[in-house]
């Protein structure tokens, strides 16, 4: 009996190794998938700029923006807004990275706006990346938002250089939050930190993702722009703090 039960002992190893162990389809799969085309992992954010033009926007006014470096550059020309035209987000991640060349009010985007009608400011929500400044544009509030807003403590980013930012919004909530952090000179990404959260139930909305220069003379720029929507990867939660 002693042969046949080290045959079937045998056996079993080797059925178990071919269980455990992946088919050679399988390892070439994997070995193939591609990888996020984006910095921070995550496969189910979308590129809204490809470095070289503004195909995908829409300007206020022509030659308020352009694209200088590799970066969309506010002309300082008057103020106004760009938005992104591909898709309206009302919950959604933003990433992005800004800075300000020069001018004397922080860089400004805009989420939860309106095209239509078109109203100053797309009347919507500002965020002023990096540090959280904030306002609020809807018809009857045009105002700073008080009891809506939260600038959280933080050491103060420098507009001057490159800064990350990430914007998490949530449209039946009326949540949206924004977590920033300075890029080290040829970085990629950086950790962020919480720097402002805002909340209006009735203030969710679907609407356009808007970049914005909020005077004449401003010089802002952004790059590495990616939009998560409907937001399949850590829904509610910042992916770039970790």
């Amino acid at each position: 009996m002693r042969r046949p039960l080290a045959i079937l002992a045998a056996a079993a190893v080797v059925l178990a190794a071919s269980v455990a162990a992946p088919t050679p389809a399988a390892q070439a799969a994997a070995a193939t998938k591609p990888p996020a085309a984006n910095p921070y992992g995550d496969p189910n954010l979308v590129s809204m700029f490809d470095g070289t033009n503004l195909n995908g926007w829409t300007q206020a006014a022509p030659g308020e923006w352009s694209v200088v470096g590799g970066a969309i550059h506010g002309n300082g020309t008057a103020r106004g807004w760009i938005y992104y035209n591909v898709k309206q987000a009302g919950t959604f991640r933003w990433i992005f990275n800004v800075r300000q060349v020069s001018g004397n009010h922080a860089p400004t985007v805009l989420i939860w706006g309106t095209v239509t009608p078109l109203r100053d400011a797309l009347s919507a929500i500002q965020f002023q990346p990096p540090n959280g400044g904030h306002w609020d544009y809807r018809p009857g509030h045009n105002n700073g938002g008080k009891g809506e807003f939260t600038q959280l403590p933080h050491t103060k980013i420098p507009t001057s250089s490159w800064a990350q930012c990430e914007i998490i919004a949530d449209q039946a909530t009326g949540v949206a939050r924004m977590a920033c952090c300075p890029l080290a000179p040829g970085a990629a990404t950086c950790k962020g930190v919480e720097v402002l959260d805002f909340k209006d139930k009735t203030a969710g909305r679907v609407g356009p993702l808007a970049i914005q220069v909020h005077n004449k003379g401003i010089h802002d720029e952004y790059k590495s722009l990616y939009l998560e929507s409907p937001v399949v990867d850590n829904p509610g939660g910042f992916i770039t703090t970790k």
